[in-house]
């Protein structure tokens, strides 16, 4: 039954690929199709079929204006996390991104959709929430990128959590959620095995509209699967004034 399921999934995209690469993809050697998707608007929509999945990186006008604008000079955006490269549970994700500063999230769901949020402050595993006037969750749209902005006052913008991945207000956008509940919001120290908990970024869930400002064709609602999880920092932060944080 799986078997047949992936067929008829490749058999969707037979009006673009060859039947000899269609076949090639059932039998799980991706290197010929790989690099006929790349740069190809189907190429997300095949890595969210299959698994297989290159660098996603961000819109690049979606960092406009921020602290890792990669127009800026002093900035060298790097990816410092990849799921399926580093490990998909929250635990994988703290060690990976705390510490290196302003950040944006990249997801590719399993549906092919690209989305994830903006994170000027950075993740330290406070185990509580941050307020920030200039973070934002972002989409694309046609290979452009389209923010949600903060609400006024930019409360609780980020959840820090160290048994979760990226949280963006209280339930805006959250990759991981921890396998324990969360009482009142805040964990604090007395969770002493954190990877006991540690929630999975294979999974994510979405209600914008608590922190973040609801823009007509935000692609996840609810609960939804991730093909893969990118972030990206500017890796002179901290070798300039100003040190790891900017706006």
């Amino acid at each position: 039954m799986m078997e047949r399921r992936r067929i008829m999934k490749c058999l969707l995209i037979l009006p673009f690929l060859s039947v000899v690469e269609a076949f090639i993809s059932i039998q799980g050697s991706p290197t010929l199709l790989t690099s006929k998707l790349q740069a190809s608007p189907l190429q997300d929509v095949f890595s969210g079929i299959t698994g297989i999945v290159g660098s996603l990186e961000p819109p690049s006008d979606v960092l406009i204006g921020t602290s890792i604008d990669p127009t800026r000079d002093d900035v060298k955006l790097e990816m410092c996390y990849k799921a399926s490269k580093d490990g998909w549970s929250a635990i994988d994700f703290h060690n990976c991104v705390d510490g290196k500063g302003s950040a944006v999230v990249v997801i590719l769901t399993k549906s092919g959709r690209r989305c994830g949020g903006f994170n000027p402050i950075g993740w330290n595993s406070s185990d509580d929430y941050a307020n920030s006037n200039n973070a934002f969750l972002w989409f694309d749209k046609n290979g452009k990128g389209v923010r949600l902005p903060i609400l006024v006052g930019g409360n609780t913008a980020i959840y820090d959590i160290a048994s979760a991945g990226p949280t963006f207000g209280a339930a805006d956008l959250c990759l991981g959620p921890p396998r324990a509940a969360v009482m009142g919001g805040f964990t604090g120290p007395s969770v002493e095995n954190t990877s006991s908990v540690a929630g999975s970024l294979k999974k994510g869930k979405s209600s914008v509209g608590g922190c973040y400002d609801f823009v007509k064709g935000w692609p996840v609602v609810g609960e939804f699967s991730c093909a893969e999880v990118e972030v990206y920092c500017n890796a002179n932060a901290g070798k300039r004034g100003g040190g790891l944080f900017g706006f």
